[in-house]
């Protein structure tokens, strides 16, 4: 009733003047301290992340990924990193996680990883065989468990197999911690 939008929320993000955004089965929401205001998914599905970076608000969804910017009129609008870039995402992708690294921004879905750098605008993927598990950052790399493969790492925009234990190989990751 508060924030007039579904009732589950995937991901919670603040952004640098302080605004909470979520990413919640009918859009992205935002809250100013004061008031909600809800952005619909632009092809009607449900957000699944979103990450503030800088100036901009970068969300994934089913088959789509992207970022916000506020317009002339202080509301947001959506550009379309798949669209950009021609991306042609796989049947019922949906991008479950949203990471920066050293202006990169990585969006992860089940079967790839997308390397958005936000300088040149550039896009990489890292494609995988088997379903990708949890993203983790860890002081200034990226982690990643390819089932039946191993644990990997990102190194220059590509993968690195870093072990391929079978611990690691027949269980599921849920993250990677420093210690």
């Amino acid at each position: 009733e508060n924030y007039g939008a579904e009732n589950q929320n995937w991901d919670i993000s603040q952004a640098s003047n302080k605004f909470i955004y979520v990413a919640n089965n009918e859009g992205l929401l935002e809250f100013n301290g004061e008031e909600w205001q809800l952005y619909p998914t632009p092809n009607e599905t449900i957000m699944r992340s979103v990450k503030c970076f800088e100036d901009k608000i970068f969300t994934g969804f089913y088959r789509d990924c992207g970022y916000w910017e506020k317009n002339e009129f202080g509301n947001l609008e959506f550009n379309s990193l798949v669209l950009e870039n021609t991306i042609e995402m796989l049947e019922d992708e949906q991008i479950w996680e949203i990471s920066e690294l050293d202006g990169w921004m990585i969006f992860k879905s089940l079967q790839r990883i997308y390397l958005y750098n936000l300088k040149s605008k550039s896009l990489k993927t890292i494609n995988a065989n088997k379903n990708i598990t949890k993203l983790s950052r860890v002081e200034n790399t990226i982690y990643y468990q390819e089932i039946d493969k191993g644990i990997f790492m990102i190194e220059n925009g590509v993968p690195k197999l870093i072990s391929d234990a079978k611990i690691l190989k027949e269980n599921k990751l849920v993250d990677v911690f420093y210690k």
